[in-house]
This record gives structure tokens, C-alpha cells and sequence, in this order.
């Protein structure tokens, strides 16, 4: 397994790995011009994981220099629960802590079977909070979800 940083030209084996993966939801953020500014600007947060020349997962990461955020973080079926998400989970934390980032968020729908996975892995939920939305431009959803 060989966890690297991002690049550009993963996006189609990305989107692919994005596409098939449950509990996913894709948007109009995830279009190849909005990911290769997201990691024009994050890239240091922003990881693939290859076994054999063929990505198996990813991590996005990045901050708004007092948070940090996680996002898209899939494992191909083949390899969950083998260490992979835990490495690429590492690898995007220790990036933000050496970044200076105190605490990190991640947003999961509340059916989404990796919540165990996170909790496993020292995340939290919290109750304390809610998360409110509102689209800026257009109808960028194109996920099965667009009322969230």
C-alpha cells in the first residue's frame, strides 16, 4: 500500500472510486474544475492510496487556517477493514496538526455505516450542534440527497 499525496490527474479514478462508494453523496463540488481548485488550495491535506499501481482510496482534507475539514474518505470494498482508511485518515490529520490546526470536522449522514469506523478512530458525534445549509450558486447537486 503507498499512501501519497493527491494529484490532479487522479480524478477520474477518483470520481470512479467516489461514484461506487455508499454513503457518498456527489455535487457539482466535485466537478474536475472544482476539485483541482479545492486542491490547488489543500493539497498538502489531500491523499491517495495506491496497492499495485490502482488507487484504492482517498482522503481530501483542508482548513480554513482555525479548522480543519475532512472529506471523501472511500476505500475500495476490497480493502476496508484492512488499515487503508486508518492510513489515509493518519496521514490527513498529521498534515493538519503539522499545519497547526487544533481540531478537525467531518459531516456524515447519520446513516452512513462509517460512523463506526470514525468513532473507532477517536472521532466524536456531537449533539450540541446543528448543521445548517444554504446553495450559493445554482443546483450543483447531483447526488440522491439535494434536500441536504
Amino acid at each position: 500500500m503507498n499512501i501519497v499525496t493527491m494529484k490532479k490527474s487522479d480524478y477520474e479514478e477518483l470520481l470512479a472510486l467516489w461514484s461506487g462508494f455508499t454513503g457518498n453523496t456527489m455535487t457539482g463540488a466535485d466537478s474536475r474544475g472544482d476539485f483541482e481548485k479545492f486542491l490547488s488550495r489543500n493539497s498538502d491535506y489531500c491523499f491517495s492510496a495506491f496497492e499495485n499501481a490502482r488507487l484504492v482510496g482517498s482522503v481530501m482534507a483542508g482548513n480554513d487556517s482555525r479548522r480543519g475539514y475532512i472529506y471523501h474518505l472511500a476505500v475500495d470494498n476490497s480493502l476496508q477493514a484492512k488499515g487503508t482508511g486508518r492510513k489515509l485518515m493518519d496521514a490527513a490529520e498529521n498534515a493538519l496538526r503539522d499545519a497547526g490546526i487544533e481540531k478537525a470536522h467531518l459531516f456524515i449522514y447519520t446513516d452512513n455505516t462509517a460512523i463506526k469506523f470514525y468513532e473507532k478512530t477517536g472521532w466524536h458525534s456531537r449533539s450540541d450542534i446543528t448543521v445548517m445549509s444554504k446553495v450559493l450558486i445554482g443546483d450543483k447537486y447531483v447526488g440522491t440527497r439535494m434536500e441536504e
